[in-house]
């Protein structure tokens, strides 16, 4: 017998998308409230100061009082911030919960979660360029984007980088722990290495090592030796605007990492390559890309649906740019970091499925 199915039972209908894409369109202003108070501070001053009215908020900002006054106001609309009752707009008290102060101004956090809003202003910001390159097949240089990328993108990863990549992970990964324990003092190559995250982590978990990293953006080498400065490393931490491939450095390392960027690269197979080359016999490469699904599923989960915003906006418009290209976007399956790492010439390709991290997945390859 069929049975069938009223309109009112299906998922798919006017009213269901209407309703789901209009919670988006909120979200999205909340995201770019939540942009406007980490970039100018708010938050912050609120913290320090506690609650405060618009003008006390735009004195110690530094911003103007009527805009501060409608910011203020949408804050505690949605929920974000909290207000007293006085009638009076002048004299409204607006605070910052306690619970949303890591989220909000803590970059360590593993909550930090304001670096996103960065990010998604970031690809609106080149949106008409993405447009166009939909339409020509051309891409969107990753210096389109801005510093608002480069620093989100570091933030993102910064709370486990910091918190637990030297400390846990990197320990509970043995042959790679044993040999940055080892002796003589390992060598060890952070490929893309971002605003340098990664090569802090190493160098303060293990006092013996000595980290260069390397990135082809100059912004965020900039940063990468301003992080590792104040971490207190940069006596054993060096950084190189440089293409790790030319760096004529065959059989020096003993380690290499790269942390969530095989899949930016327009030819990967190259790149690893040229790590395997940088890499002393039975050396290693321990790299962390996201956590994708083993193959593609639709409708997919929160992760999956981020990945691919990601790889619509950012990732797979960047690795456009040059030909050829693999043109892999955001959503590397393991099966496909398994191939790039065969055909670069490893000799094993081991997927890591402990240590776990909720959005990423390590890799080590064995050259």
């Amino acid at each position: 017998m069929v049975t069938e199915t009223s309109p009112s039972d299906d998922p798919a209908t006017s009213d269901a998308l209407v309703g789901r894409l209009f919670e988006a369109y909120l979200g999205m202003f909340d995201v770019m409230a939540v942009y406007l108070g980490d970039r100018l501070g708010l938050y912050r001053a609120l913290a320090e100061a506690g609650p405060s009215t618009a003008g006390e908020l735009a004195s110690r900002a530094g911003i103007d009082e009527r805009y501060a006054r409608e910011w203020l106001e949408q804050q505690a609309v949605t929920g974000i911030l909290t207000v007293d009752d006085l009638a009076a707009a002048d004299r409204r008290r607006y605070a910052l919960p306690a619970g949303y102060r890591a989220p909000l101004l803590d970059p360590d956090s593993p909550y930090s979660i304001a670096p996103v809003a960065r990010s998604l202003v970031a690809c609106a910001k080149v949106m008409p360029q993405v447009v166009e390159a939909y339409r020509t097949g051309g891409g969107v240089d990753w210096s389109a984007y801005g510093p608002d990328m480069i620093e989100s993108q570091g933030d993102f990863n910064r709370p486990w980088l910091v918190g637990s990549f030297g400390s846990e992970l990197l320990p509970a990964i043995p042959s790679v722990h044993d040999r940055l324990v080892a002796e003589p003092p390992a060598r060890v190559a952070d490929v893309a290495c971002g605003v340098g995250w990664a090569a802090i982590a190493i160098a303060r978990a293990y006092p013996n090592v000595r980290v260069e990293g390397f990135d082809l953006d100059p912004s965020s080498i900039d940063l990468a030796r301003q992080n590792a400065d104040r971490a207190g490393v940069a006596d054993r931490v060096t950084f190189e605007v440089a293409d790790a491939g030319a760096l004529g450095a065959d059989g020096a390392f003993d380690v290499a990492v790269i942390i969530e960027a095989v899949h930016d690269m327009t030819r990967p197979v190259d790149a690893l390559a040229a790590v395997r080359r940088m890499l002393r016999p039975g050396g290693l490469a321990l790299i962390a890309d996201e956590r994708t699904s083993d193959s593609f599923v639709a409708p997919g989960d929160e992760t999956e649906r981020m990945f691919y915003g990601f790889s619509l906006f950012a990732c797979l418009p960047a690795v456009m740019t040059e030909r050829p290209t693999a043109a892999i976007g955001t959503t590397m399956r393991a099966d496909t970091m398994r191939q790039l790492g065969l055909e670069a010439g490893f000799d094993a390709v081991e997927r890591l499925d402990e240590p776990a991290l909720d959005m990423l997945r390590f890799y080590l390859l064995t050259a």
